[in-house]
């Protein structure tokens, strides 16, 4: 008794102008995988798609619209002729194969291209479903079998290098991108764990003085507190009397706000007049200073108050707490007051220089260079007139590249700065024949130290020294 034939497996994709039923594909292609016994696939083309020794891959060319099609009227087999449809055009699907494996009608019209393992029909037929297309779908089935070839060895090496080198190329670029990602968490996470210290170092700066308010502050809840209020009242009154301030309020919010008259730094025999600022004191004991005046060459308000309004309080930050916390808020603004009156060349947010309006005060301390572009460059340290050698040829970032060595304009000749200078290849062959800063030997020369009468082509150096002479030979020629 004979065994059955198991039919291998039949897989059929679906597109949205695909006409002919699943059913009528299925037929032809279970005859093609019963003759080849290797499983069956049908879709549409793509011009990417691989090769396989174990698989048959039948594809119909789609137009979408962006493919350039034709319209082929009918197809001719054996004398007869089989009308096609206006949905059934021709894609250019531009592929190359030759002649004898394709499956053509009486006119020589490709009907198909086999490419090894791939059936490829360039005319849409499954477009349309009619007994003439079922009839043209079974000829060019049957007509490529005998032109399939899964002997393919070279091409699927080559389909594998392909695709080996795309994936070392994609996996490259994955790398390169998981890196930046990485670099850039690594980065951040940096930057948090130096926030959670410094905000360990903040908290531990404040606490005494917080430790402190809190003990003022239930002291205080113990004061009779109409007595201690008309006193601070009274001494706010005579604090604005004095004519620092021209107000002082206490907002509905609990908070103080306070305006100064003019304020006016007096340093080094100069006058900087800074305007009006107001300060405000939260319920917490957080201090704020606004300039209402506000210097047009800087961004921050006060050589001392940084751009958010906080000021640096140096040497009474500790004492300000005591104040505001026994509430001794007119005693808090008088200091407050001489602080803004007052300016510390060595911890200022900004410079006093840029608090002077005419423009005409030169702080010594001063560094032009500081947040110059062109620090450190070849125009500063050669050209720019603020430097008085405070930069020289080291400090610049250009100091011993090619920019240095090929470009330099003030390094013309090696004059200053020479590659040669600690080089570890001096008087070896690479120095000779490959150094691109001794081509000409004009720096180290092979044949100053060298003891022979006469050399010749067993010399190393010899062509090259041919060449050297040629050209210079050539050079007096024109310069006659």
């Amino acid at each position: 008794m004979s065994e059955t034939k198991t039919i291998p497996s039949i897989t059929i994709h679906t597109w949205p102008n695909m006409a002919m039923p699943k059913a009528e594909i299925q037929n032809v292609l279970t005859f093609l995988a019963y003759k080849t016994n290797k499983p069956v696939t049908f879709r549409w083309f793509t011009e990417d798609e691989g090769y396989s020794e174990n698989s048959i891959s039948v594809r119909i060319a789609v137009s979408e619209g962006l493919c350039k099609t034709s319209k082929t009227e009918s197809i001719k087999l054996t004398n007869k002729v089989y009308e096609l449809s206006e949905s059934q055009v021709t894609v250019d699907i531009e592929i190359d194969i030759p002649e004898e494996k394709q499956v053509l009608d009486d006119d020589s019209l490709t009907l198909a291209y086999v490419d090894h393992n791939r059936i490829i029909m360039p005319i849409e037929l499954t477009a349309t479903d009619n007994e003439e297309t079922r009839a043209l779908l079974a000829y060019i089935v049957e007509k490529s079998i005998e032109l399939l070839d899964f002997n393919m060895s070279n091409r699927l090496l080559q389909q594998r290098r392909k695709l080996a080198q795309r994936f070392c190329e994609v996996f490259a670029k994955g790398v390169q991108k998981r890196i930046a990602r990485q670099e850039e968490e690594l980065k951040d996470a940096e930057h948090k764990a130096d926030q959670a210290y410094y905000t360990i170092l903040d908290f531990e700066r404040k606490k005494p003085a917080i430790q402190k308010e809190i003990k003022y502050l239930k002291k205080l809840e113990q004061i009779r507190k109409p007595r201690l209020f008309r006193k601070q009242a009274h001494a706010l009154i005579e604090l604005q009397a004095s004519g620092q301030y021209s107000s002082i309020e206490a907002n509905d919010d609990g908070s103080i706000s306070a305006v100064t008259t003019p304020i006016t730094i007096e340093y080094n025999g100069w006058q900087f007049p800074l305007g009006k600022y107001n300060i405000n004191i939260d319920t917490k004991g957080d201090i704020t200073i606004e300039a209402l005046d506000p210097p047009t060459d800087t961004d921050y308000p006060h050589p001392h108050v940084g751009t958010d309004g906080r000021p640096c309080l140096g040497n009474i930050a500790a004492d300000i707490p005591k104040m505001l916390g026994s509430m001794r808020i007119a005693e808090a603004l008088q200091v407050l007051y001489e602080f803004l009156c007052e300016y510390n060349p060595d911890s200022p947010y900004e410079k006093i220089s840029r608090f002077d309006p005419t423009g005409q005060y030169y702080d010594e301390d001063d560094n032009p260079c500081e947040n110059c572009d062109e620090s450190c460059s070849p125009h500063c340290i050669f050209e720019c007139g603020e430097n008085n050698d405070q930069y020289t040829c080291r400090d610049c970032y250009e100091h011993r590249t090619d920019y240095c060595y090929s470009e330099c304009s003030y390094n013309e000749d090696f004059e200053i700065c020479s590659p040669c200078d600690d080089c570890s290849d001096q008087d070896t062959e690479h120095c000779y024949l490959n150094c691109q800063y001794n081509t000409q030997w004009r720096f180290y020369c092979p044949c100053d130290s060298c003891e022979r009468e006469e050399c010749g082509s067993e010399c190393a150096y010899f062509k090259k020294l041919q060449v050297l002479k040629e050209t210079a030979k050539n050079a007096n020629t024109r310069q006659r």
